[in-house]
Protein backbone atom coordinates (compact mmCIF):
# COMPACT_ATOMS: atom_id res chain seq x y z
CA UNK A 1 0.00 0.00 0.00
CA UNK A 2 1.40 3.52 -0.66
CA UNK A 3 2.19 6.03 1.69
CA UNK A 4 -0.28 8.83 1.65
CA UNK A 5 1.29 12.30 1.76
CA UNK A 6 0.22 14.71 4.56
CA UNK A 7 1.01 18.19 4.32
CA UNK A 8 1.29 19.78 7.69
CA UNK A 9 1.63 23.58 7.27
CA UNK A 10 3.24 25.97 9.61
CA UNK A 11 1.99 28.68 12.35
CA UNK A 12 -0.70 30.08 10.92
CA UNK A 13 -0.73 29.35 7.79
CA UNK A 14 -3.25 26.96 5.51
CA UNK A 15 -3.19 24.75 2.63
CA UNK A 16 -2.21 27.99 0.55
CA UNK A 17 0.96 27.78 1.84
CA UNK A 18 1.58 24.18 -0.61
CA UNK A 19 1.79 26.10 -4.31
CA UNK A 20 0.80 24.19 -7.20
CA UNK A 21 4.85 23.00 -8.13
CA UNK A 22 5.13 21.73 -4.78
CA UNK A 23 1.67 19.50 -4.88
CA UNK A 24 2.31 18.18 -8.34
CA UNK A 25 5.33 16.37 -7.13
CA UNK A 26 2.89 14.63 -4.22
CA UNK A 27 -0.23 13.37 -6.09
CA UNK A 28 -2.52 12.04 -3.73
CA UNK A 29 -1.57 14.73 -0.97
CA UNK A 30 -3.46 15.14 2.13
CA UNK A 31 -4.20 18.83 3.72
CA UNK A 32 -3.97 18.59 7.11
CA UNK A 33 -4.61 21.93 9.37
CA UNK A 34 -3.44 22.59 12.20
CA UNK A 35 -5.86 22.97 14.48
CA UNK A 36 -8.80 20.96 16.77
CA UNK A 37 -5.73 20.69 19.46
CA UNK A 38 -3.93 23.10 21.64
CA UNK A 39 -0.61 21.07 22.36
CA UNK A 40 1.54 18.57 19.47
CA UNK A 41 0.23 15.63 21.44
CA UNK A 42 -3.08 16.34 20.17
CA UNK A 43 -2.18 17.59 16.47
CA UNK A 44 -0.04 14.47 16.08
CA UNK A 45 -3.21 12.56 17.31
CA UNK A 46 -5.66 14.20 14.38
CA UNK A 47 -3.12 14.12 11.93
CA UNK A 48 -2.33 10.21 11.95
CA UNK A 49 -6.20 9.85 12.40
CA UNK A 50 -6.86 12.05 9.25
CA UNK A 51 -5.77 9.00 6.87
CA UNK A 52 -5.54 5.46 7.29
CA UNK A 53 -2.00 2.91 6.26
CA UNK A 54 1.60 4.27 5.95
CA UNK A 55 1.97 8.00 5.64
CA UNK A 56 4.67 10.20 4.54
CA UNK A 57 4.53 13.18 6.79
CA UNK A 58 5.89 16.48 5.58
CA UNK A 59 6.10 19.01 7.84
CA UNK A 60 7.19 22.60 7.45
CA UNK A 61 7.71 24.72 10.52
CA UNK A 62 5.47 23.45 13.25
CA UNK A 63 4.18 21.43 10.96
CA UNK A 64 7.94 19.55 11.16
CA UNK A 65 7.74 19.49 14.92
CA UNK A 66 4.26 17.66 14.54
CA UNK A 67 5.77 15.10 12.04
CA UNK A 68 8.56 14.29 14.86
CA UNK A 69 5.65 13.68 17.20
CA UNK A 70 3.84 11.57 14.66
CA UNK A 71 6.69 9.54 13.91
CA UNK A 72 7.17 9.35 18.15
CA UNK A 73 3.76 7.78 18.30
CA UNK A 74 3.03 5.55 15.55
CA UNK A 75 6.59 4.85 13.77
CA UNK A 76 5.21 1.78 12.11
CA UNK A 77 2.98 3.86 9.91
CA UNK A 78 5.89 6.38 9.09
CA UNK A 79 7.03 5.35 5.45
CA UNK A 80 9.29 8.50 4.91
CA UNK A 81 9.31 11.83 6.55
CA UNK A 82 9.85 15.81 5.25
CA UNK A 83 10.85 18.33 7.12
CA UNK A 84 10.97 21.77 5.95
CA UNK A 85 12.41 24.84 8.01
CA UNK A 86 11.58 23.14 11.35
CA UNK A 87 12.92 22.22 15.09
CA UNK A 88 13.60 19.28 16.72
CA UNK A 89 14.07 20.92 20.45
CA UNK A 90 11.88 22.50 22.91
CA UNK A 91 11.11 26.41 22.64
CA UNK A 92 13.90 28.20 23.51
CA UNK A 93 13.51 30.39 26.69
CA UNK A 94 13.35 33.84 25.25
CA UNK A 95 10.57 32.61 22.89
CA UNK A 96 8.74 30.81 25.02
CA UNK A 97 8.56 33.89 27.55
CA UNK A 98 7.18 36.38 24.31
CA UNK A 99 4.57 33.91 24.16
CA UNK A 100 2.22 34.97 26.96
CA UNK A 101 2.22 38.20 25.74
CA UNK A 102 1.27 37.95 22.55
CA UNK A 103 -1.45 35.81 23.33
CA UNK A 104 -2.73 38.42 25.76
CA UNK A 105 -2.27 41.25 22.76
CA UNK A 106 -4.08 38.90 20.53
CA UNK A 107 -7.32 38.12 22.99
CA UNK A 108 -6.98 42.09 23.01
CA UNK A 109 -7.87 42.13 19.57
CA UNK A 110 -4.65 42.87 18.24
CA UNK A 111 -3.59 39.30 16.03
CA UNK A 112 -3.38 41.68 13.03
CA UNK A 113 -0.66 43.61 14.27
CA UNK A 114 0.80 41.02 16.13
CA UNK A 115 1.26 38.71 12.76
CA UNK A 116 2.53 41.90 10.60
CA UNK A 117 4.73 43.60 12.82
CA UNK A 118 6.44 40.35 15.12
CA UNK A 119 5.73 37.44 13.37
CA UNK A 120 6.46 37.07 9.64
CA UNK A 121 8.53 39.93 8.16
CA UNK A 122 10.87 38.45 10.31
CA UNK A 123 10.41 35.27 8.59
CA UNK A 124 11.49 36.07 5.22
CA UNK A 125 14.79 35.99 3.46
CA UNK A 126 15.59 40.03 3.41
CA UNK A 127 15.45 40.11 -0.33
CA UNK A 128 11.93 39.10 0.02
CA UNK A 129 10.68 41.21 2.78
CA UNK A 130 9.52 43.66 0.42
CA UNK A 131 7.64 41.91 -1.41
CA UNK A 132 3.95 42.71 -1.30
CA UNK A 133 2.19 39.53 -2.62
CA UNK A 134 3.84 37.09 -0.31
CA UNK A 135 3.47 39.53 2.69
CA UNK A 136 -0.34 39.92 1.76
CA UNK A 137 -0.54 35.73 1.44
CA UNK A 138 1.01 35.28 4.83
CA UNK A 139 -1.60 38.06 6.66
CA UNK A 140 -4.86 36.90 4.64
CA UNK A 141 -3.83 33.18 6.22
CA UNK A 142 -2.91 34.07 9.62
CA UNK A 143 -6.28 36.03 9.54
CA UNK A 144 -8.39 34.07 7.78
CA UNK A 145 -7.37 31.26 10.26
CA UNK A 146 -7.83 33.67 13.51
CA UNK A 147 -7.44 34.32 16.85
CA UNK A 148 -8.26 31.53 18.35
CA UNK A 149 -5.98 28.98 16.69
CA UNK A 150 -3.43 31.91 17.11
CA UNK A 151 -4.15 31.20 20.62
CA UNK A 152 -4.27 27.38 20.60
CA UNK A 153 -1.22 27.07 18.20
CA UNK A 154 1.00 29.55 20.62
CA UNK A 155 0.30 27.34 23.52
CA UNK A 156 1.15 24.00 21.88
CA UNK A 157 4.65 25.66 20.11
CA UNK A 158 5.42 26.84 24.03
CA UNK A 159 4.40 23.52 25.83
CA UNK A 160 6.13 21.01 23.16
CA UNK A 161 8.69 18.37 24.15
CA UNK A 162 11.83 18.18 23.09
CA UNK A 163 12.50 15.78 20.06
CA UNK A 164 16.01 15.52 19.54
CA UNK A 165 16.08 12.11 20.74
CA UNK A 166 12.98 11.43 17.82
CA UNK A 167 15.10 11.43 14.53
CA UNK A 168 18.09 8.57 15.60
CA UNK A 169 14.58 6.26 15.70
CA UNK A 170 13.57 6.31 12.25
CA UNK A 171 13.93 3.60 10.60
CA UNK A 172 12.84 5.58 7.05
CA UNK A 173 13.78 7.75 4.76
CA UNK A 174 13.98 11.53 6.11
CA UNK A 175 14.55 14.46 3.75
CA UNK A 176 15.47 17.82 5.71
CA UNK A 177 15.49 21.05 3.83
CA UNK A 178 15.51 24.56 4.89
CA UNK A 179 16.15 28.50 3.61
CA UNK A 180 19.85 29.53 3.87
CA UNK A 181 18.46 32.67 5.19
CA UNK A 182 16.31 31.04 7.96
CA UNK A 183 16.95 32.69 11.60
CA UNK A 184 13.99 31.17 13.21
CA UNK A 185 15.18 27.85 12.63
CA UNK A 186 18.61 28.04 11.08
CA UNK A 187 20.53 25.80 9.06
CA UNK A 188 22.87 24.65 12.13
CA UNK A 189 19.83 23.00 13.10
CA UNK A 190 19.03 20.86 10.32
CA UNK A 191 22.29 20.02 10.14
CA UNK A 192 22.17 18.70 13.40
CA UNK A 193 19.04 17.10 12.69
CA UNK A 194 20.01 15.59 9.39
CA UNK A 195 22.94 14.25 10.79
CA UNK A 196 21.10 12.55 14.05
CA UNK A 197 18.83 10.40 11.58
CA UNK A 198 19.50 7.51 10.44
CA UNK A 199 19.08 7.38 6.48
CA UNK A 200 18.66 11.51 5.92
CA UNK A 201 19.19 14.16 2.94
CA UNK A 202 19.79 17.43 3.87
CA UNK A 203 19.32 20.68 1.35
CA UNK A 204 20.03 24.06 2.76
CA UNK A 205 18.03 26.59 -0.60
CA UNK A 206 19.60 29.81 -1.31
CA UNK A 207 17.32 32.95 -1.68
CA UNK A 208 15.12 31.52 0.87
CA UNK A 209 14.50 32.33 4.90
CA UNK A 210 12.23 30.17 6.94
CA UNK A 211 9.24 30.44 4.61
CA UNK A 212 10.90 28.31 1.73
CA UNK A 213 7.64 26.97 0.60
CA UNK A 214 7.16 30.38 -0.49
CA UNK A 215 10.14 31.74 -1.29
CA UNK A 216 11.74 29.18 -3.89
CA UNK A 217 8.51 26.48 -4.62
CA UNK A 218 10.32 25.33 -7.99
CA UNK A 219 13.33 24.94 -6.21
CA UNK A 220 12.00 22.68 -2.80
CA UNK A 221 9.44 20.79 -5.56
CA UNK A 222 12.78 19.94 -7.79
CA UNK A 223 14.12 18.63 -4.25
CA UNK A 224 10.82 16.87 -3.65
CA UNK A 225 10.88 15.20 -7.41
CA UNK A 226 14.12 13.80 -6.70
CA UNK A 227 13.95 12.75 -3.24
CA UNK A 228 10.59 10.65 -3.79
CA UNK A 229 12.50 9.16 -7.07
CA UNK A 230 15.25 7.97 -4.91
Amino acid sequence: MAATPLLLPGNMCDARLWTDEVCAVLPGAVDVPLTGADSIDGLAQLALGAVEGPLLPVGFSMGGIVALRMARLAPERIAGLVLIDTNASADLPERAAVRPRQQADVRAGDLERVVVEELKPHYLAPANRTDAALLDLLRRMALALGPDIFLAQSEALRTRPDQRDVLPTIDAPVLVACGAEDRLCPPEWHCAMAASACRSELHVVEGAGHMLPLEQPGRLAAILRLWSAR
